[in-house]
Order: C-alpha cells, then structure tokens, then sequence
C-alpha cells in the first residue's frame, strides 16, 4: 500500500501530534509548546477508512521490446486502510506516541483477456498491501519551542501471509521537525523527511503553517505536501477545502514472463488531490468523515529493480473523481474537558 501519505517530515502530523495532547491532569498547568492550535479537529484513536475512484484510463509505454507499450481502462482503483495511535508517555514537555496501520490497494481493470498487457493482468485483483509500525517522540523545549522525531517502518508489495518476507519488502522512514508557537492559534516549523513521497526514497524538506484566525476560520498547511482551509461550523461539524500530494512505494515479485524475467520490481506513484472534506460528530467519541475531489497522477511508473533510477514501464493514468469515507474513534469529551 501507500505511503501515507508524504512530502516532508510534517506531512503525518494531523493524526501523530494530536494524539499527543494533554490529559485532563496537565491541561490546566500546561505551558509547553506543541504544534497543535485551537480549532482542530479532535485526536484519533482508531480510524477506520475506504476510498473509491472510478473508470479511468491508462496507457504504458516501455523501451523494452519484450515488456512492450500497452493501454487499457482501470474500472475501479480501491483502498482501504486501518490505523491505530496509542500514547506510552504523555508527560507536559515529553510525548511519546505508537501508532499502526494496515492498508490495501487495488486494481480491477476492465475487458482483460490472456493477450491483455502482462502488467494489467498481474495488477488485476492483486491486493498491493501496506502494514506498518511507527514511533513518534515530541520534545518540547519551553512555551514557544519543540521538536519532534518519528521513525517507521512499513511492509510494502505484493505478498501474501504465506509468501511474506521481511528483508524483501521492509521500506523505513524517518521524520525530523522543529517549530515555533508563536501563540495558541499559531504556530510554524520546518522539517525534513526522508521517504517515499515521490516514489524513490530521498529527503524532502517542508514548512509547517498552522493558523486560527478566528472560532470560524483556520488554516493547516505543510508546504508543499499539503494545505487545507478550516471552517468550525461549530465544536461537532469541520470543514475543510485544499490539496495533498500522496505517494507509495511497492516491491513486486512477479512470476509470469517477461516480467519474471526482472527480479526485484518496484512500482512507484505519486499524485496530488483538491479536495472537499466534511468531519461530523456520530456520539461523543465516535465521528465520520467523507471527503470527495479529483485525483490527478503526477506519476505512475514501473522500475526494473527496487530503488533504481532505469524506468521499465511508464504509466499514464488519467484523472478522475474519487470519493472516501472514514469512521473513527476520538477521546470521550470527558477527558478533554476541564
């Protein structure tokens, strides 16, 4: 599956900080800086997830006369995903957060016959999964100041619970922050991540912009990887209106010619959303989101062995609509509220 995804260092930190805010017990002598501000959204807990695009097109072109060019039509790209935050240490200045994930991604291409391209026909049904376990550990210095590192490392391909193994399709991230809370409704940081936003592992810098401007209106942005404008219709009804780039890295081993014929595949792709997004309380610590947009690939391509920079198949892949749902769990008002 994807790696969530992300740009730069900052780009997880909408779920991860959150997860960090203050108990009950140290909201009140609470001085310390995070990244959060007021008007966010609540911290998550578990959150359960599925987004739907439908028919679009593709066309691959290859240099290599025996993978050749193919075209054809995806009638449905799926993903659904599980993630899982948990505190070990939630002390005013030291955070330390768990989290998990597992995530699916899927193809189903349409008129597929046993002349069809040999990448359609591997992709077809295929289950492209992730599972991935990370840590996150934020420091804050005094009232304006923190940092924060987050390592994770994630299993990424096509492998099944008989065929699985590890050193095949382990892919690590680490994150690296520094901010600034400049007051309770602004803060700034920058950062660095080196992961797979864009497909190949490498570092990726960004910039942390988190305003409320008033009760109504806010902004949550990590330059370039995403920016969303907040509007508080009040405490129970969020919504948002931006972009976020989105990438994922998987390790193929495929056992069908000519594609056997390449050890150590990697399929790589990286694309960008404008999207609408709407949050709303079910009951008190359960809420739903649907978020809806257009989904156009900045790149979609196929390389002859895990980590090189030698294309062996470049897809293009048409824009479309897509539409996604999540249901998930947030700490009972009770133990947020004085």
């Amino acid at each position: 599956m994807k790696n969530l995804l992300l740009l730069t260092t900052l780009f997880f930190i909408p779920f991860f900080l959150a997860e960090a805010q203050v108990t009950p017990e140290t909201e009140v002598l609470e001085e310390f800086a995070s990244p959060g501000v007021r008007g966010e959204g609540k911290p998550r807990g578990v959150v359960v997830s599925y987004e739907r695009l439908p028919g679009f097109g593709i066309e691959s072109e290859s240099d290599n006369p025996r993978v050749g060019d193919g075209s054809g039509r995806i009638d449905r790209h799926n993903k659904f995903s599980v993630r899982a935050f948990a505190p070990l240490l939630n002390k005013p200045q030291d955070k330390v957060v768990i989290g998990f994930n597992y995530e699916l991604e899927e193809f189903n291409f349409g008129g597929l016959t046993p002349a069809s391209y040999d990448l359609y026909r591997y992709l077809e049904d295929k289950n492209l999964r992730s599972i991935g376990l990370q840590v996150l550990y934020l420091h804050s210095l005094n009232e304006r100041n923190f940092y924060f590192i987050r390592v994770k490392g994630e299993l990424n391909g096509d492998y099944t619970r008989d065929n699985i193994n590890v050193s095949d399709y382990l892919k690590g991230t680490m994150d690296l922050a520094y901010g600034w809370k400049k007051s309770p409704d602004y803060v700034i940081g920058v950062g660095l991540q080196w992961g797979y936003t864009f497909g190949r592992q490498r570092v990726y810098p960004g910039v942390l912009y988190n305003r409320t401007f008033n009760p109504k209106w806010g902004v949550e942005s990590i330059f370039p990887a995403n920016l969303r404008v907040r509007y508080n219709l009040n405490e129970k009804t969020l919504f948002y209106a931006g972009y976020r780039l989105e990438g994922a890295s998987y390790n193929l081993y495929v056992d069908e010619p000519p594609l056997s014929e390449f050890e150590d595949l990697e399929l790589r792709r990286t694309d960008i959303k404008g999207l609408l997004r709407v949050e709303r309380e079910i009951y008190d610590f359960l809420w739903f989101a649907v978020e809806g947009g257009f989904r156009q690939y900045y790149r979609h391509r196929l390389y002859d062995d895990v980590g090189s920079r030698d294309e062996l198949i470049e897809n293009d892949l048409a824009g479309a609509g897509y539409v996604g749902v999540e249901l998930y769990l947030v700490p009972p008002r009770r133990f947020t509220q004085k």
